[in-house]
C-alpha cells in the first residue's frame, strides 16, 4: 500500500489547499502519488465518496474516504486525522470494510449505487404509480412520490429519512423505501440480497431514476427497473477505532440518554 491516488471535490472551501496538505502527509510517510493506485484518498464528503466508488469500486481498489465537507457519514475521517490514520495505514493497522453495490438495469442502460436508487416522480406535487414483482412474484400496486431501493450502507441515508430502518453496512440485504406512499400499509420491507426486483412505472405520473443522488435518467410510463445485487463490493478502509455505532451516536446523534 505505497501507491495512492488523490480524488478532491474542487467545489469546497480550500480544496486545493487541502489537496496539497495531503500531498504533503503523503510524500513525509513514504508515500507516492500514483495513477496506478493501491488506494484512493477520497477528499471531499460523502458525495465525493460515492462518485469515486461509482469510477473505482468495480478495480477493487481500496478508498479512504477524508470529510472536508458536512455530515461526512461515510468520510469518516476528518482532514485532521489524517496525518495520523496515514501513520496507521503504513504500519498497516487498518482494516477493509466490504460493501454490497446494487445495480439497475433498464433500456440496455445499467448503473451501479453504493448508497441507493431512488425512483421518484419530474413533477413535484403529483404522484407516481408503482406495481412491484420481487423474484418473479407479484407483490403490489401502489402509488407515492417514488420508492427507495437501498444498500445496507445507504440504510442511513435517503431511506432513513423516509422511514427506513438502519442495517449495520456488513449486512447483505436489500431495503425497499416508499416515499410518501398514498396506501398506509404500503411500508418499508427488508429482502435478502440475492432477491431480484422489478418495479414498473405505471400510467400514472412520470419519473426519473437517480443513483446515489447523482447520475440520474427520465424513466417513461409501463418501462420497468430490475434491481439485483452487484457482483462486486466497493472496499473502504476504516480506522480500527472507529464502529458503525460510534459513528451513529457522533454524526446521528442516534440512541437514547446517556442518563437514563
Amino acid at each position: 500500500m505505497k501507491k495512492v491516488k488523490i480524488i478532491v471535490n474542487i467545489k469546497k472551501p480550500g480544496a486545493q489547499k487541502n489537496r496539497k496538505l495531503a500531498e504533503q502527509a503523503l510524500h513525509e510517510n513514504g508515500f507516492e502519488i500514483s495513477q496506478k493506485p493501491d488506494f484512493i484518498i477520497a477528499l471531499g464528503g460523502d458525495g465525493t465518496l460515492l462518485n469515486t466508488a461509482n469510477s473505482y469500486g468495480k478495480k477493487g481498489i481500496p478508498i479512504l474516504g477524508v470529510n472536508i465537507g458536512g455530515l461526512g457519514f461515510l468520510t469518516n475521517v476528518t482532514f485532521s486525522e489524517l496525518p495520523g490514520t496515514l501513520v496507521e495505514i503504513k504500519e498497516n493497522k487498518f482494516k477493509i470494510e466490504k460493501r454490497m453495490v446494487i445495480n439497475a438495469r433498464f433500456d440496455r442502460n445499467e448503473f451501479c449505487a453504493l448508497n441507493d436508487f431512488t425512483i421518484s416522480t419530474r413533477v413535484p406535487g403529483r404522484v407516481v404509480e408503482f406495481s412491484a414483482v420481487i423474484n418473479n412474484e407479484y407483490v403490489c400496486r401502489f402509488i407515492a412520490d417514488g420508492i427507495i431501493v437501498s444498500t445496507p450502507t445507504g440504510s442511513t441515508a435517503y431511506s432513513l429519512a423516509t422511514g427506513g430502518p438502519i442495517m449495520l453496512p456488513d449486512t447483505e440485504a436489500i431495503i425497499l423505501t416508499p416515499i410518501a406512499p398514498h396506501t398506509l400499509s404500503v411500508r418499508p420491507i427488508v429482502l435478502p440480497a440475492t432477491s431480484k426486483v422489478q418495479i414498473q412505472v405505471g400510467r400514472k405520473g412520470s419519473a426519473v431514476l437517480v443513483a446515489d443522488g447523482q447520475r440520474c435518467k427520465f424513466i417513461r410510463r409501463k418501462h420497468t427497473i430490475k434491481f439485483g445485487k452487484a457482483d462486486y463490493h466497493v472496499r473502504l478502509i476504516k480506522p480500527l477505532h472507529t464502529t458503525f455505532f460510534t459513528t451513529l451516536r457522533e454524526k446521528m446523534q442516534w440512541g437514547g440518554r446517556e442518563d437514563a
